[in-house]
């Protein structure tokens, strides 16, 4: 669309205003209320009961080394932030406890932690929020856990805070937020980032939830510039870690940014009848709001889409970041209930239940520039909240698994003459999910008989849509039921639906819950977007009735899936002789790659179709069964760990088989297949009747080998439908070769003896094997010694060949005077957790294979292998610190991308006995980036300035997990 277009469709939407009522925001409201608040609508933001709430400080210690007069004024400038003029919010510090709240006086009464009577929610009139300092970490253990308190989980743990009273009216009436005082001492950094994690506390209490805008800063998917940090909201989910204190990692941490002030301003609007000294109001000329809604072709809401905001200077993006940012449907039902496990949870009990509000966005004050006559050019792009923003990272309301946007983004934009007003359009996600057709799944009291392949397919169409389906089982049959949320293409997503399931028997009356087996979440399979549910066999044949739901009620037209009903009904023939023998099993929702076993015991699967699987089964003794006893068989499937048991169906008899020698080669030659295989055939105790499904051990003795047992002296081989089992032989060295074949079950043996007369030929791979960063382009080279009886073969011709991911330099080579020969290699891609294999193969079938192995991001780890604990005088120079990347397992790691960041602090000295150490200036910083060496290696010159006492922090990281920091140390 073009840029005139788009401007004048936003012109023409703007008589569409919506009211301006305070009830989604930038960033959104942390609570929003239920059903169950008897004086306010459901879906209304909830805010605190009083414009003026006053914390009170523990009048104890917070920690050795800090004064409680420091103390406090650490918690009042925290709180202060969160005063500005645009917001009818005021909190400030009403005084002090009652008593030093600590271990002694607190205690958990099996249900939560009771405090001393002042700080109880009950108190909430006197006291809306208790600051409590937990001097020694009882509290915060007693809160979160034995152990929370450890200074090693600060980031997580140093602040901690409860908001644990809600009124009717729908308000926020009551908080509790502790300090843990293990996480502060003599370094004055660690209080001022103890002030940091207290004032995003302090948002969270005011009712703010997590604000993803700018989230750059956070994934660092693309390069981040200044503007975009500066604009980086102080209520992001998760703190990027750039050294030992995360608020160095923020741009003036202690500044709130415009996304954070729209969410404040619509919590506590300031307007033209409410304004009082200090204030103004909440939207101004300078300002503007939104109010708009955002919906799939089929008119519904498409919720949970983060809408992010940016502007520019005549048409010139004003340095390409985001100003604020709001989440579709904050105030919508969080959870409507559905069959499977009820109505909502009362702890789920938030949202409104109107679908009107599915959709809708706002926007509270967006800033405006008009400096130099220049006018705004706004615009609009949706994204997919990120995953990890769920439970206490939620982005809004919905603490869940993140709903992904259907469609691409979508993007709009217009000129803006002035502010002062709210403006509301209906944007149309064109290319997201059209249709809302379920087709025939049923209802409750008349569902619909499953795919008879035991495969089918179903759209949770709206809000509250259940798919109903029936099957028959029989008795002593347990079986899996399996849902795989998917999105518009079909594929499997763990952010789309949450599939949950439900059995009753056909003869339930409709309404109750589940009476057979159900699942009490979504996702609890290690497949992605699937639930799986096991249900226990019946005691009699019965027709069972299956839901599928979303788990909280949920529906829209790119709610697809996927349904399984793994399930094997019947087995022939019932009995087999004493070595096993062919079974067919009939059932539902078999697939490729599934297993089956006979009392535990492995089968060998011959073939599969979606209803029918034909097995060998194993031997008697292999069973390890007895005459005339029923075995149960199970279908497996090892992809999903769903199966399906057939109890007691399977009887062995004592019929003891034979076995004859079809053909074996007369003799064999070094390094070259003999024509002629060697082939039994295993006959019934009758000598006639062959035996398909027979376990035949296969065993050679001498130098030869099988072809079916590859390295092996020996495997186990199933006969075919003839009752043949056979392999071709190849010559390895010279001398006598015995060939044998057992059968399993009865112990009949027939061999045949041949010779070998040919010299022993060997390829053997040099080297280790090597470990690659998932994805490095690493290149290095391969060799393979050639050996004819002992001595270096020079002069062979060798073929490479390499599995995908590597290539090669050339793919024929000839050995040198020392039977050596070597290629190069190049990685183009390896995945992780995969493997990449180099063969060299001298005369034609001699071979060997070097291994690369592929390591995911998550794996790799990183340490300290030279340089560390330096200590020197400031007229010295620090040595290099030598970092080792390895996969966990102590492997070097090679091609590893690690990111290094440096700071140097001025020296600190000695502490006085009174008071703070003194705050160290930062005297330099640095980042840099490097890539681990063939030893898995990277050497970092530390950053110095010369001539200056000084401590070097470095903290370098690699993956995901990897992270190692040390302090380097100039005295005086």
């Amino acid at each position: 669309m073009s840029g005139a277009s788009i401007c004048s469709r936003l012109l023409r939407l703007v008589c569409f205003v919506l009211a301006a009522t305070p009830l989604a925001v930038a960033g959104g409201p942390r609570f929003v209320t239920g059903t169950t608040y008897g004086g306010t609508w459901p879906g209304h933001m909830m805010g605190f009961f009083t414009m003026q709430p006053l914390y009170y400080t523990d009048p104890g210690s917070l920690g050795s080394g800090i004064t409680h007069a420091q103390s406090d004024a650490m918690v009042a400038a925290a709180a202060s932030v969160w005063n500005v003029p645009m917001s009818l919010i005021t909190l400030g510090q009403g005084g002090s406890l009652a008593e030093h709240v600590s271990g002694a006086n607190s205690y958990f009464d099996g249900n939560e932690v009771v405090f001393p009577a002042d700080v109880q929610a009950s108190n909430f009139v006197s006291i809306p929020i208790a600051v409590i300092y937990d001097t020694d970490g009882s509290l915060t253990d007693l809160l979160l856990g034995s152990g929370a308190s450890d200074p090693g989980g600060c980031r997580q743990n140093g602040v901690t805070e409860s908001v644990d009273a809600f009124g009717q009216s729908g308000t926020i009436n009551h908080a509790v937020i502790l300090l843990n005082g293990r996480c502060v001492g003599t370094t004055p950094q660690q209080l001022v980032q103890m002030q940091y994690q207290l004032m995003r506390k302090f948002g969270r209490v005011l009712g703010l939830a997590w604000s993803q805008c700018n989230d750059s800063i956070f994934t660092g998917a693309t390069p981040a510039n200044a503007l975009q940090e500066a604009n980086w909201p102080v209520m992001h989910p998760l703190d990027v870690i750039c050294g030992p204190y995360t608020y160095q990692c923020m741009q003036n941490p202690f500044v709130l940014r415009p996304d954070d002030t729209s969410t404040l301003a619509l919590l506590y609007p300031v307007t033209a009848g409410n304004a009082t000294a200090g204030k103004t109001a909440s939207l101004s000329s300078s300002s503007l709001s939104i109010g708009s809604t955002l919906d799939f072709p089929t008119q519904q809401g498409m919720e949970m889409v983060n809408v992010v905001v940016y502007w520019s200077l005549w048409g010139v993006p004003n340095g390409n970041y985001e100003v604020v940012s709001g989440v579709t449907g904050a105030r919508y039902q969080r959870n409507g209930g559905n069959p499977v496990t009820g109505g909502e949870a009362a702890a789920d009990n938030a949202g409104g239940t109107d679908n009107d509000q599915e959709d809708l966005l706002m926007i509270g004050r967006i800033p405006l520039d008009y400096s130099e006559g220049r006018v705004n050019v706004i615009g609009f792009y949706t994204e997919d909240i990120n995953p990890l923003y769920s439970g206490e990272y939620a982005i809004g309301t919905y603490e869940g698994t993140p709903v992904a946007m259907s469609g691409t983004t979508q993007y709009m934009g217009g000129w803006l003459p002035s502010g002062g007003f709210q403006w509301g359009f209906n944007w149309i996600a064109g290319d997201a999910a059209a249709g809302c057709s379920p087709g025939n799944d049923g209802v409750a009291n008349a569902p619909v008989p499953a795919d008879p392949s035991g495969w089918w397919s179903g759209l949770l169409c709206g809000p509250g849509h259940t798919s109903w389906w029936s099957a028959s089982v029989k008795a002593g049959r347990s079986w899996t039921l399996e849902t795989t949320a998917t999105d518009e293409t079909g594929t499997a997503s763990g952010q789309k639906m949450r599939p949950v399931m439900g059995v009753w028997q056909a003869s339930d009356p409709a309404g109750t819950l589940p009476t057979v087996a159900a699942t009490p979440g979504a996702m609890n399979s290690f497949t992605v977007g699937m639930t799986q549910l096991a249900v226990a066999s019946a005691s009699q044949d019965t027709t069972m009735r299956m839901a599928i739901a979303d788990q909280y009620g949920a529906g829209r037209p790119d709610f697809t899936y996927k349904a399984r009903m793994l399930y094997a009904d019947s087995i022939l023939p019932a009995m087999v002789g004493a070595g096993g023998g062919r079974i067919t099993i009939t059932g539902t929702g078999f697939r490729q790659g599934n297993e089956v076993t006979v009392n535990g015991v492995r089968a060998v699967v011959i073939s599969w179709t979606a209803t029918q699987i034909v097995a060998s089964a194993p031997s008697m003794a292999s069973a390890k069964m007895a005459l005339g006893v029923a075995a149960d068989v199970a279908v497996i499937d090892p992809g999903t760990g769903g199966q399906t048991v057939m109890s007691g169906v399977l009887v062995y008899s004592g019929a003891v088989d034979v076995i004859h020698v079809v053909s074996a080669p007369a003799a064999l030659a070094t390094g070259v297949v003999a024509t002629t295989p060697f082939a039994v055939r295993v006959f019934a105790s009758d000598g006639v009747t062959a035996v398909g499904g027979a376990t035949v051990r296969f065993a050679v003795v001498g130098g030869a080998a099988l072809a079916v047992c590859g390295s092996a002296g020996s495997c186990l081989m199933t006969t075919d439908a003839t009752g043949l089992a056979q392999s071709v032989v190849t010559g390895i060295s010279v001398g006598v070769v015995v060939l044998s074949a057992t059968e399993v079950s009865g112990g009949a043996v027939v061999s045949a003896t041949l010779n070998d007369a040919d010299p022993v030929r060997v390829v053997t791979a040099v080297g280790v094997s090597r470990y690659l960063a998932a994805g490095a382009a690493v290149g290095w080279s391969v060799p393979v010694l050639a050996t004819q009886d002992g001595v270096a073969a020079a002069g062979a011709v060798v073929v490479w060949s390499a599995t995908a991911g590597l290539a090669l330099g050339s793919l024929q080579g000839v050995t040198n005077v020392t039977g050596t020969a070597s290629v190069a290699v190049q990685t183009v891609g390896l995945a992780g957790g995969t493997q990449g294999v180099v063969t060299g193969c001298a005369w034609t079938t001699v071979c060997a294979g070097s291994v690369v192995y592929g390591v995911a991001a998550p794996l790799w780890t990183i340490g300290v292998a030279s340089g560390a604990g330096q200590t020197v005088g400031s007229a010295a120079t620090l040595g290099p610190v030598v970092l080792l990347v390895s996969d966990g397992a102590g492997h070097p790691l090679i091609g590893a991308p690690v990111q290094v960041y440096q700071t140097v602090d001025a020296w600190e000295g000695a502490c006085p006995v009174q008071g703070p150490c003194p705050a160290a200036p930062v005297l330099a910083a640095a980042t840099s980036a490097g890539v681990s060496d063939a030893n898995g290696m990277l050497t970092v010159t530390p950053l110095q300035v010369a001539g200056v006492p000084q401590v070097v922090n470095i903290a370098a990281a690699t993956g995901t997990q990897g992270f190692v920091a040390v302090a380097l140390v100039v005295h005086p």
